[in-house]
């Protein structure tokens, strides 16, 4: 028997009532499947914007601690260079805005007087003409607008990422060695001994490749066996190893660092400098004491600051009571103090600033200055 025309028409609504619920199953499907992909795509840029804006705070923060770092080192520098430096480095890295204001050593909030206050809106602003008291490093806020791959979906063209970041500037504490050891007071190591010419005295070179200024020769002093006096910066390494590759060292000054014997290693010191680090600023560390007064091997230096060097060589000699030609004067180059030794580094004293732990303090002559991001 055949069905009904009634059944047919009902039977084929059914159908299509089935295939019309697949349908929007299948498009809510899809449409959660976008609306997956559109949040993780979203994401992904969202993170990817806020590195970019991080870095860009960072990056501006450490440009005005950097300008201050001049100022601190002599040079003569007001508000609107710390305000170049940071607009110029948030342009850079594409900000679309920033405020950066003063802080002390700490990073704290300095207002226009100096004095230490909890919130931006008290705080000196760099950009208007003051520089305060105790200003030693830079507040950031940096922000960076992007546009949304699927936002304008539901409105959102654009989203902001913001980032804060600070940078200070002082007196150097750390940073790869040179395990050497320099006396605040240069000495003519191989003859009377004698204290020498001050570190406030020393002179310091400008800028340049090589510097401009006069080269001097210092002395490295003897140990009891005859080898120059080396740190033992890294218990864990040997005297050579700290050399060729130096470990990042940061020293509470002062503090007292042990020697190490450096019997094994003087002629390798001295090969590694000359074939590597020619041209080439190092930082040494300067003890309070005279060098003759070390005790040699086993002994102790009560290191104080730390100065900057750039080296044209090194030159060692172990034969005894005999002078070493590289350590006279010669060519233009003086010792610093006295005739030479058997065993010195010859270059220029140099005013460096560079990346390291800080510490509040005067800037003396001879001072390395160091810039850190502390957050």
């Amino acid at each position: 028997m055949k069905p009904s025309p009634l059944l047919l028409v009902r039977r084929s609504r059914s159908r299509e009532r089935s295939r019309g619920q697949i349908i929007v199953i299948a498009a809510l499907g899809i449409l959660a499947i976008v609306g997956m992909i559109a949040l993780v795509l979203e994401g992904g840029n969202a993170y990817a914007q806020q590195r970019v804006a991080q870095n860009g705070s960072d990056s501006a923060a450490n440009a005005g601690a950097v300008t201050l770092a001049q100022r601190l080192g002599g040079a003569t520098i007001a508000d609107a260079n710390v305000a170049n430096a940071v607009t110029r480095m948030s342009n850079q890295n594409t900000l679309t805005a920033h405020e950066a204001y003063y802080t002390n050593i700490a990073g704290q909030l300095l207002d226009n007087s100096g004095a230490v206050v909890a919130t931006t809106a008290q705080a000196a602003r760099v950009g208007n003409n003051v520089i305060p008291p105790g200003a030693q490093g830079v507040f950031v806020g940096g922000t960076r607008t992007f546009g949304t791959f699927f936002g304008n979906a539901v409105g959102i063209s654009s989203l902001s990422a913001a980032a804060d970041a600070t940078a200070v500037t002082g007196l150097l504490t750390g940073g790869q060695f040179l395990p050497v050891v320099f006396p605040v007071n240069i000495t003519d190591c191989s003859q009377s001994g004698n204290t020498g010419i001050g570190v406030d005295n020393w002179p310091l070179a400008q800028p340049g490749t090589p510097p401009v200024g006069q080269e001097y020769i210092v002395p490295l002093c003897k140990t009891n066996a005859g080898s120059f006096q080396i740190l033992d910066l890294d218990p864990t390494m040997n005297c050579i190893e700290e050399v060729e590759t130096p470990p990042s060292v940061s020293l509470p000054l002062p503090t007292d660092v042990p020697t190490d014997n450096g019997n094994n290693c003087a002629n390798l010191i001295t090969d590694y400098v000359n074939a590597n680090l020619q041209g080439h600023v190092v930082l040494i560390p300067i003890c309070d004491v005279a060098c003759a007064g070390g005790q040699g091997s086993g002994g102790v230096y009560h290191v104080i600051k730390v100065t900057a060097f750039y080296i044209d060589y090194m030159s060692d000699s172990n034969l005894q009571n005999q002078p070493n030609s590289d350590c006279q004067a010669h060519n233009g180059l003086v010792p610093i103090f006295g005739n030479g030794s058997s065993s010195c580094l010859a270059g220029w004293f140099v005013r460096y600033i560079t990346t390291g732990p800080v510490t509040s303090g005067p800037i003396g002559n001879a001072d390395d200055v160091g810039v850190q991001l502390i957050k």
